[in-house]
């Protein structure tokens, strides 16, 4: 008899348990069905106000989302204009998306999604304002989320230091018609798991007190900015008998980029830059740093 009633006691079990889950799927998949359609209507719109409203709408219904158990695995497969990335430590999860203006420029939103530690499939929501047109100099301030600089981001890289790990973000931003940036944004959480912007670690760069790097560069040219593996000079050593030198190398994952240059030109008044075409430098994390590194070969392009 106990073992009948167990044994239907485990029945019932899974089977609300099962019932829960296939609850909070459809949930999601509602909210997911719900949000795509949202951005459908933003894409049709060329009102800049009923966009803005329609946003407004897009990012409470996102909230609640990703409020929900389950989430933070999610795949949100129809919002295609909707940049949805997890640390490789899944630490945190991020939401990121922006949103045209007619004027040419664009207005950039993120959520942080980043799961509590003290009660399970619960989740802190951040959500970072973007204050990058009031931001006098970026590349020396540090930021939290109430004054985020914003951008689009699309790749995260993970490096452990002494005081924690430590998040790179690799992001691009187009704020007007006549310039892009490219990004390389750093992201620390403190003891209460609050995200803070902006870190002194690139070593070697410029005068060395950059917290970001943000490179600016003419919206008629592509610049290269990524995070992968290289093969790199080590070591040449002159080798007296076929009297050339040889060279030894090793590999290393690193942050690889275009180098910009002004281009001279009597169409375009002020300073435009682009890439140079065919050179490339970088940042490697080594005692943990970015240092800058000129010239690199690049050869895995």
């Amino acid at each position: 008899m106990i073992n009948r009633r167990l044994a239907c006691f485990l029945v019932f079990f899974t089977a609300c348990s099962f019932s829960l889950r296939s609850q909070e799927h459809l949930s999601l998949a509602v909210l997911d069905d719900s949000l795509s359609s949202l951005q459908r209507k933003i894409q049709k719109t060329d009102n800049d106000s009923v966009r803005q409203s329609l946003n407004t709408l897009f990012r409470t219904k996102l909230k609640t989302a990703i409020e929900l158990p389950g989430s933070f695995t999610y795949p949100f497969d129809s919002l295609k204009k909707l940049a949805k990335m997890t640390s490789p430590d899944k630490k945190f999860r991020i939401y990121n998306w922006n949103l045209p203006v007619t004027n040419g420029s664009n207005l950039y939103f993120c959520f942080l999604q980043v799961p509590e530690k003290s009660v399970k499939s619960t989740f802190r929501i951040i959500e970072l304002r973007d204050r990058s047109d009031s931001i006098p100099d970026p590349e020396h301030s540090a930021m939290g989320a109430g004054n985020w600089y914003g951008a689009l981001y699309y790749k995260i890289i993970s490096e452990k230091s002494e005081t924690g790990t430590i998040y790179t973000l690799l992001g691009w931003e187009s704020t007007t018609l006549s310039e892009m940036q490219k990004i390389i944004e750093i992201l620390t959480f403190d003891d209460k798991n609050l995200p803070h912007f902006g870190k002194k670690i690139f070593n070697k760069y410029k005068d060395g007190e950059n917290k970001r790097v943000i490179f600016k560069y003419s919206p008629v040219a592509t610049m290269v900015l990524r995070y992968e593996e290289q093969s790199l000079s080590k070591e040449k050593k002159w080798n007296a008998s076929n009297r050339t030198f040889e060279e030894s190398r090793s590999k290393a994952s690193m942050i690889v980029c275009d180098r910009l240059v002004t281009l001279e030109t009597s169409e375009v008044k002020g300073q435009v830059l682009v890439p140079a075409g065919d050179v490339y430098d970088g940042f490697i994390f080594e005692n943990d740093r970015w240092n800058f590194v000129e010239g690199v070969d690049a050869r895995n392009r």
